[in-house]
């Protein structure tokens, strides 16, 4: 593991904003040459940073002013992996459901496989009900979790917002997403890299924001 990686991690096992700004700082300052940002079908743009094990990685999740949904359909899914998220900047909303069978029910459910950065979707069940649990926003500097097998959907409500993901990935799941109807036709994704100038523009915003969020904690421990 990189020695920059271990000390976000170290953030993260302890809750511990300050020590995510900081080593995150850093981490852009020592790597930039390597950050490629790509396209992600639910919007926002990511970046992976790296493996701390054979199980777990960090992400970064940036949505913008160009977000690009794949389908407005497909927003609330589930994952492969479990994981802990900071929001380094910005103002979401976290919606958590449960699928339920129901015989007068249209939804469906469609496993996501993956393969050479490209996803398609590959029918579960059908006849499945979405059942609202609950919803929480979430702002710079808060700290949540979400299991693998957790439906959700995540909206932005300030934009540009900034996440970082701690990824832990169990044996055997299948990421699944739900549909309100049948698809006329099975959904593909290429998650593709963006453009070196657009590229090189995101990376000086999320060095920005990584900025924001710092003072942002800063001033409502101050305030406290």
């Amino acid at each position: 593991m990189e020695l920059d990686l271990k000390h976000i991690n170290e953030g993260f096992e302890n809750s511990d904003a300050n020590k995510i700004y900081t080593e995150l700082k850093i981490y852009f300052e020592n790597n930039k040459e390597k950050i490629r940002f790509q396209k992600h079908p639910l919007g926002f743009k990511y970046f992976k940073l790296g493996s701390i094990s054979a199980t777990e990685e960090l992400r970064l999740h940036l949505w913008t002013k160009t977000n690009e949904n794949h389908d407005n359909d497909l927003q609330v899914h589930d994952h492969s992996f479990n994981f802990k998220s900071f929001v380094i900047f910005g103002l979401l909303i976290n919606h958590i459901y449960k699928s339920n069978y129901d015989k007068d029910a249209v939804g469906l459910i469609y496993d996501v496989k993956f393969r050479n950065e490209r996803s398609r979707l590959i029918l579960n069940s059908s006849k499945q009900k979405l059942i609202d649990l609950k919803s929480e926003k979430l702002s710079t500097g808060n700290f949540y979790e979400i299991q693998s097998n957790e439906f959700h959907k995540t909206e932005n409500l300030v934009e540009p917002s900034l996440t970082i993901l701690k990824i832990t990935k169990p044996k055997s799941k299948v990421a699944r997403v739900y549909s309100p109807k049948k698809l006329s036709k099975l959904s593909k994704f290429e998650r593709t890299f963006l453009s070196e100038n657009d590229n090189n523009n995101l990376i000086n915003e999320v060095v920005e924001l990584i900025k924001l969020g710092t003072s942002t904690v800063a001033n409502n421990v101050y305030k406290k």
